[in-house]
């Protein structure tokens, strides 16, 4: 009865993993045109923790980094995820 509770439960998180990371990887797009809008089309000023400006960034290039990074890891998430589910309900299958 206990393992089967187990298996339930780790089902039911790679599930919610499944959808959330579903949701980030649809987000992407959006932190894209978020980034842009917060820094405009031009350069952005990179700071050290002195406040001293280190170099400049093109927006539009790091707007495209950290969605393409947002999107990458969330869509490993879920990669990882749909395999666990699958996992899951096969063994849930065969007992």
């Amino acid at each position: 009865m206990e393992k089967d509770t187990d298996r339930s439960m780790s089902l039911f998180i790679a599930i919610i993993t499944k959808i959330g990371s579903a949701i980030f990887m649809a987000a992407a797009p959006l932190i894209f045109l978020g980034i842009l809008y917060q820094g405009g089309l031009g350069t952005v000023p990179v700071y050290n923790r002195g406040g001293q400006v280190i170099f400049y960034v093109n927006n539009v290039v790091a707007a495209l980094i950290f969605s393409w990074l947002w999107f990458s890891i969330s869509a490993l998430m879920f990669s990882f995820s749909k395999k666990a589910v699958a996992k899951f309900r096969k063994q849930r299958d065969a007992a």
